[in-house]
């Protein structure tokens, strides 16, 4: 059993390249780090001010609903963005803000140096691309801090209210078509690819229009379950498409032949 376990362990590493075990190594150290630090933090503050409170204060109806919100939310976020950030998860789930900024400039990055997600120069590239978004996020939000008295009647300009509602759909709609411009996989090319998503946002929207109408107009704490739910039901549209012909995967060399 241990011989296997050994043996196990040796091909695993094998097939990981030397950056992927790095990365993965100290990911998983620096996330323990992270979150013993975000425990701790709290209970340090409230035990030195002496102000703990009972567990009935914290564990609530408002602390639960908060919870159905976004434990579905950080679920989804964890299963649907792993498969694109690669070793460079750690990192982007450290330092947060994944959806509005992390993951665009991680496949931005990884667009604009030509690499793809899963392979060990991607995953670098990723890494990159996420630890200089950190950074540049500090300076801003220091100096936004430090001149924050001149700059804050600029935040309750009814054009800059209004343009601000529109930025996180337009990021994600630049990011969608930058996706759908590309039918590369790797070595792979998928064609049709787009077909299998059709479905979906079908599917999304007649349940997003029902959830609206039943909740009178609200989505929120949706999204999430609605991103779980529709990830196993993408991957089945798109292998009964693909059985049937209509999504098609080859090999790039015999696309650029046959083109």
């Amino acid at each position: 059993m241990a011989k296997e376990k050994t043996a196990a362990k040796t091909k695993n590493e094998e097939t990981m390249d030397s950056f992927q075990a790095w990365a993965h190594k100290w990911g998983r150290f620096g996330t323990v780090i992270a979150l013993i630090y975000m425990i701790a933090l709290p209970f340090i503050v409230l035990t030195y001010f002496d102000c703990m409170p009972s567990f009935g204060e914290v564990i609530n109806i408002g602390t639960i609903s908060i919870l159905l919100i976004y434990i579905p939310v950080g679920i989804s976020e964890a299963v649907s963005y792993t498969p694109m950030l690669g070793a460079s998860s750690y990192l982007t789930f450290i330092t947060g803000n994944i959806m509005n900024l992390k993951l665009p400039c991680a496949v931005n990055a990884m667009k604009l140096a030509r690499k793809e997600p899963n392979t060990p120069e991607g995953e670098a590239v990723a890494s990159v691309g996420v630890a200089v978004s950190s950074l540049v996020t500090v300076v801003i939000l220091a100096l936004a801090a430090l001149f924050s008295t001149w700059i804050s009647p600029v935040f309750e300009l009814p054009a800059v209210k209004t343009a601000s509602n529109y930025l996180i759909p337009a990021l994600f709609g630049s990011l969608t078509l930058g996706l759908f411009s590309s039918t590369s996989s790797g070595r792979k090319v998928v064609k049709n690819g787009i077909v299998g998503v059709i479905p979906v946002l079908i599917l999304v929207s007649v349940l997003s229009l029902v959830v609206r109408i039943s909740s009178g107009g609200s989505l929120f704490g949706v999204v999430g379950l609605l991103i779980i739910a529709m990830l196993p039901i993408a991957i089945l549209f798109s292998r009964i498409m693909w059985k049937k012909g209509i999504i098609k995967v080859v090999d790039k060399e015999e696309e650029k032949t046959a083109g």
